[in-house]
């Protein structure tokens, strides 16, 4: 029986995996099942679909996980995975239970933080909600031409793709190329401020040094409200721009709804 504590890292939540540390670094992922080992990550007995990758780490489909548990960083979860128990379905169980819940005042401590930071006279953009948010990010993933005909998602040697990219840096949104060339795609919601412009940077020169072999790295910041801080805080690199998005909503009848549903059935 393998039993342990770890807390969730920043990394982890952003980009929708688990390592199998505990919190004192023991590592325990050799004696989990072989890498792309099909797994059920079961929660109060609410299951989910992931994977085992590489010799530490749980990917597949855990952003399930994450948003359906309200697992943020900070959370303490408690892994119990016992090597005799049978398949269910063809996915080897994984228990995981959570223990202590930090994460979400950390996050709440964080927005009122920022809104300190606001200069008097200055309009407050209303927010856009982390769901539609995280909603965007995949519709970009599935649409790149419209930031950039030609634009394909990165993927690396071990198959990895470059949405939510963990690197040394930091976690990048949206890792693409454009022919040879590497495109970092910064996702924000709101109102950015030019530190954003500091932390694509790093982005930037990691993939400078550690993937481009060469060829150009340029960087994407995608906003929705406009900042001429960050205007101008862009302007001064030639590697660097911003494009601004918007959503539009459209309320439908009910009748509408079902023959969308409908629709969508017969296709499938």
């Amino acid at each position: 029986m393998i039993v342990f504590d770890r807390t969730i890292g920043e990394g982890e939540e952003k980009s929708y995996y688990l390592n199998l540390t505990d919190n004192e670094g023991n590592r325990y992922g050799n004696k989990f099942p072989d890498d792309k080992t099909p797994l059920w990550i079961i929660t109060e007995g609410r299951r989910y679909k992931a994977s085992k990758t590489g010799e530490n780490q749980i990917w597949g489909r855990l952003r399930a996980w994450y948003d359906g548990e309200n697992v943020r960083a900070g959370d303490t979860i408690h892994i119990r995975y016992d090597p005799t128990t049978s398949a269910l379905d063809g996915r080897t169980p994984i228990e995981i239970s959570i223990l202590k819940r930090v994460g979400k005042i950390e996050e709440e401590r964080e927005i009122s933080n920022e809104e300190d930071e606001i200069e008097e006279g200055e309009r407050i953009p209303a927010e856009i909600n982390i769901q539609i948010e995280r909603d965007l990010e995949d519709f970009l993933t599935e649409n790149l031409s419209l930031i950039k005909e030609g634009l394909k998602l990165y993927a690396d040697e071990r198959g990895r793709k470059g949405r939510q990219y963990p690197t040394d840096v930091g976690t990048i949104d949206l890792l693409c190329k454009d022919n040879e060339d590497f495109v970092i795609i910064e996702l924000k919601k709101g109102r950015a401020g030019d530190p954003v412009v500091g932390q694509i940077s790093r982005y930037i020169g990691w993939v400078r040094e550690n993937l481009s072999e060469g060829h150009n790295v340029r960087g994407i910041i995608i906003v929705h409200d406009f900042d001429p801080k960050l205007k101008y805080a862009v302007l001064a690199h030639d590697n660097l721009e911003i494009k601004y998005y918007e959503i539009q909503i459209k309320f439908i009848t009910e009748q509408q709804v079902i023959d969308r549903m409908e629709r969508e059935n017969n296709v499938s």
